[in-house]
């Protein structure tokens, strides 16, 4: 009797009503690689004006025309590049089920950070002074996260599992900070000052999975879900999330 009344009470799980969750998984941020970070292919190290014993990393985009000044003591070319793409990814979600096959959820998502870093080596042509900086590095790190409404269609397999497919639009805002730093050498540069922008974008965003009521009123949900390409800005190119996650959710 016990499990024919805890079976009914999972069937009624399904039937219309409010719900929460809360998700948590692997975010990957895939990143334009080839755009690279800015305008700039490369980095040369220049005397500075008021200090001629100090050096001054200026990109190259800011030496259109050069200065009076600008000759070059050290020229520093691309040398590879590394991306960190993956991080831990969590939402929050309130949903209605309008019935077994069809529900809609409104969700705030946060994909974590990810990033790319150029690396710059002196030429072996014009090699600086041991005591100056070795390498430099431009690069950038984006975090993007926003609110997300979709539709989910299901089909049900049993009076506890189901499958199911969403589809909808997911409201994002970048956060994006670009910075300079050099490597080595006895601190005889300066590193110009991050640049912080924010960049808001709507993209499709589409997934499925398969969910489990395990509990009167409480299901798990194992999800894929992936966005079209969020457009490219002054500092990256663009980039898309992919994110596999489980979730729980509470029937109201």
């Amino acid at each position: 009797m016990f499990v024919g009344s805890l079976s009914c009470e999972i069937a009624e799980a399904a039937d219309p009503g409010f719900y929460v969750g809360a998700a948590g998984g692997r975010s990957e941020q895939s990143l334009d690689q080839r755009a690279g970070v800015g305008p700039a292919p490369a980095v040369a190290t220049l005397p500075d004006p008021f200090d001629p014993g100090r050096l001054t990393i200026v990109p190259p985009y800011n030496l259109a025309p050069p200065p009076a000044y600008a000759v070059p003591v050290a020229v520093f070319l691309p040398a590879g590049l590394s991306a960190d793409e993956t991080d831990v990814g969590w939402n929050f979600s309130v949903g209605y089920r309008v019935n077994k096959y069809l529900a809609a959820e409104l969700a705030y998502v946060d994909s974590g950070e990810a990033s790319l870093v150029e690396h710059y080596r002196p030429s072996a042509a014009l090699s600086p002074n041991p005591s100056f900086a070795t390498e430099i590095n431009r690069g950038y790190t984006v975090s993007s996260r926003g609110p997300a409404l979709s539709v989910l269609g299901s089909l049900p397999l049993s009076s506890q599992w189901e499958l199911f497919v969403r589809g909808g639009v997911l409201f994002a805002k970048q956060e994006v900070e670009s910075s300079t730093w050099s490597v080595g050498g006895t601190g005889r540069v300066i590193d110009p000052p991050p640049i912080d922008r924010d960049f808001s974008d709507e993209v499709v965003t589409v997934g499925a999975g398969v969910q489990w009521a395990f509990l009167p009123r409480w299901t798990a949900r194992l999800e894929y879900q992936r966005t079209d390409d969020l457009q490219a800005n002054e500092i990256m190119g663009k980039s898309r999330i992919d994110q596999a996650s489980l979730s729980v959710l509470f029937g109201l």
